[in-house]
């Protein structure tokens, strides 16, 4: 039952108008728009799912009816495995099926999953080009500037969970879903990714004291430009960013997260580390750290408890 990525993503938000414009400017295209909600999606075929906050078909959060993801929603690779999935799930949980045959059930934090067919769409992205000493990739050709970002597709999702919890929320998705354990910091969180992915992580458990709650949202661009030309973009909008732009330790990747009204963070990301199973998980007793760099900003906390390690 090899899951392969994040499908969807499903939202309830108090202000929808304001969700929509910030996905709009975040650099995603409205599929659907209307009174009811909107549907954006990325060039992979991923969609984003706003709905009114008091939509009936929202499933519960743990953290409440404030404006968060209602659900995470997985891609697998055929219907066979979708019947395998559902089959093991239903041994020890409640297990939904809707019209369009996705699966729906609840892990061990109180979150709301779904799994369905993945429908990936194939992007065809040039790898940047730069001129390094004798080295001319970009020859006579110079950088042009990008009105907004447009994000490839979107990478990971993080979620805080209890410490009391962690073992079994994590066990869930390694021993009964399939995830492959990047990193994981003792008594602070875990890396993981999905069977079918190489990317570092696809998940990200992070523990802390309080409640379960969703932390954040990643998207995928093409190069540290576009991440700085995307912010710029956000900035000018008037969203506000939760860190400064910066390079992370686990996981390697070029970030920028912004506050998003629809709950939680977003992320730029880009040049993250590829895996696969010759990787060998690092275990640390100790948290290594949140960045290998970042922007100094006085009015910017360097690591804010939305994106903390």
């Amino acid at each position: 039952m090899p899951i392969s990525r994040v499908e969807s993503l499903v939202y309830g938000v108090a202000d929808t108008a304001a969700g929509i414009r910030y996905f709009e400017n975040w650099g995603l295209e409205a599929a659907e728009q209307g009174k009811s909600g909107a549907v954006f999606a990325t060039p992979a075929g991923q969609t984003i799912h706003l709905l009114p906050i008091d939509d009936s078909s929202l499933p519960p959060a743990p953290d409440g009816y404030r404006s968060t993801v209602r659900q995470t929603v997985w891609g697998v690779d055929t219907a066979d495995d979708l019947e395998v999935l559902g089959a093991e799930l239903s041994k020890d949980h409640d297990v939904a099926c809707a019209a369009d045959g996705t699966l729906s059930t609840f892990d061990e934090s109180g979150f709301s999953l779904g799994f369905k067919i993945a429908r990936p769409v194939e992007v065809r992205v040039e790898p940047p080009r730069v001129n390094l000493n004798e080295n001319s990739q970009r020859l006579n050709e110079f950088v042009e500037a990008i009105p907004r970002a447009q994000p490839l597709r979107l990478g990971h999702v993080v979620y805080y969970i209890s410490k009391d919890g962690a073992d079994s929320a994590v066990s869930f998705y390694v021993d009964r879903l399939g995830f492959r354990l990047s990193d994981s910091t003792i008594g602070r969180g875990d890396f993981m990714r999905c069977a079918g992915s190489r990317d570092h992580h696809n998940l990200f458990l992070l523990q802390r004291n309080d409640s379960p709650a969703f932390s954040h949202a990643a998207f995928e661009v093409r190069n540290f430009d576009e991440i700085m030309m995307g912010g710029a973009c956000m900035k000018a909008h008037g969203w506000k960013p939760d860190t400064t732009p910066g390079r992370h330790i686990l996981g390697s990747n070029l970030y920028w997260y912004f506050r998003n009204p629809c709950g939680g963070n977003t992320e730029y990301f880009a040049d993250m580390d590829c895996v696969d199973d010759d990787w060998e998980p690092r275990i640390w007793e100790t948290s290594p750290g949140f960045s290998l760099w970042s922007f100094d900003d006085p009015d910017q906390p360097q690591t804010p408890p939305a994106a903390s390690m």
